[in-house]
């Protein structure tokens, strides 16, 4: 794999985690976000923590994309992914089923972090 393979492949992981994240903090409207974390039973204000919280880690996940591409990143996204699968999983698993796949889509992005962890070094500045 190509160092501009991999390049292309953190920008397309950050724009992810970085369009995620606006969207979470107020381009989508919170009500739809608190609707997802509902199944928790949160006071509203606690549930709204929970959304901006969640997009702070997706900011936060965006910009160390760009500015920190290591392999223990890789497996920390990896394990965040899975964990915001299983909650979504619990608290509304017709996500699975939904046509536009919300839930699917992660096994994708899970295999671009599979691919990152295997062909980059431990520290890689390209």
């Amino acid at each position: 794999m190509s160092v501009n393979d991999l390049r292309v492949m953190r920008a397309v992981l950050a724009t992810i985690w970085l369009v995620t994240a606006a969207l979470s903090f107020g381009l989508y409207p919170i009500e739809g976000s608190l609707l997802l974390v509902s199944g928790l039973g949160l006071p509203r204000e606690w549930a709204v923590l929970v959304v901006y919280a969640g997009a702070a880690l997706d900011l936060v996940m965006g910009v160390l994309t760009l500015a920190w591409p290591v392999r223990m990143l890789w497996l920390f996204q990896g394990a965040v992914i899975v964990t915001y699968s299983l909650l979504a999983t619990a608290l509304v698993p017709e996500y699975w089923l939904h046509p536009f796949g919300p839930l699917l889509k992660n096994l994708a992005v899970l295999a671009l972090l599979w691919l990152l962890y295997r062909h980059e070094g431990t520290r890689n500045a390209a």
